[in-house]
């Protein structure tokens, strides 16, 4: 009964050290930078603030470095995240996009794509807020302007800017699939609206899509090194 334990042990013990040695392969010699210059790379925690957020990224040749370009498309209702700040009010829509330039330093030789990393970089947006409900609105009529209650529709333009710097981890298996962990700090100025501040509430938290002020961000990437 032992010598059968033992072997279930040794046999468990071998595949359980094969299984990790593969996961653990990275690529990072000079074949395979200049054969996978390129990766396209997913951020999923972004779709929690409504926005669809994907990277482009091309490694410099023979630099520890690389450039980012970051597109979103910022679009739906904006109940998930600010029910409970705007009340019941769950029939805002916000509709958008926006676009990141980043600059990303590694810390490892240029012929190394795993790496830990410093990055730096700016993101604007562009977007529209939609507040649906019922106020005071006024309307024409013959010439004479007349006020009224009941179901308005009003839009509201937002405009930020994101200044933005980040520590992170880019790891590669198997010359392609891609796992991007980063930590860091921004700095956001938002255009203000102050009827849209009276009525709502996107201001406030640091997701917030008017936001103005310092944030702790924090993130992560799924993507694919491109082949050449």
């Amino acid at each position: 009964m032992s010598k059968f334990l033992f072997t279930i042990f040794i046999s468990f013990w071998v595949l359980k050290t094969n299984t990790f040695a593969q996961l653990s392969k990275v690529s990072d010699d000079a074949f395979t930078k200049s054969n996978y210059p390129m990766s396209l790379n997913f951020q999923p925690i972004f779709l929690l603030n409504n926005t669809l957020r994907f990277d482009v990224e091309v490694q410099q040749k023979n630099k520890a470095s690389a450039f980012i370009v970051g597109l979103e498309a910022i679009s739906g209702n904006t109940s998930l995240l600010y029910y409970k700040r705007n009340d019941d009010k769950a029939n805002d829509h916000v509709a958008g996009a926006g676009i990141s330039l980043a600059y990303k330093l590694k810390f490892n030789p240029t012929e190394k794509i795993t790496s830990f990393y410093l990055s730096t970089g700016l993101t604007l947006r562009k977007m529209n807020i939609t507040t649906r409900g019922e106020d005071f609105y006024s309307y024409l009529d013959n010439g004479i302007e007349y006020f009224t209650y009941g179901d308005v529709e009003k839009k509201y333009p937002v405009e930020s800017a994101l200044l933005f710097g980040n520590i992170g981890y880019h790891k590669v298996w198997k010359d392609n699939v891609l796992i991007d962990l980063y930590l860091g700090y921004s700095y956001k100025m938002s255009s203000e609206n102050d009827l849209l501040l009276k009525n709502r509430n996107y201001e406030e938290p640091v997701y917030g899509f008017n936001y103005n002020g310092v944030a702790l961000q924090v993130g992560i990437k799924f993507g694919y090194q491109i082949k050449r």
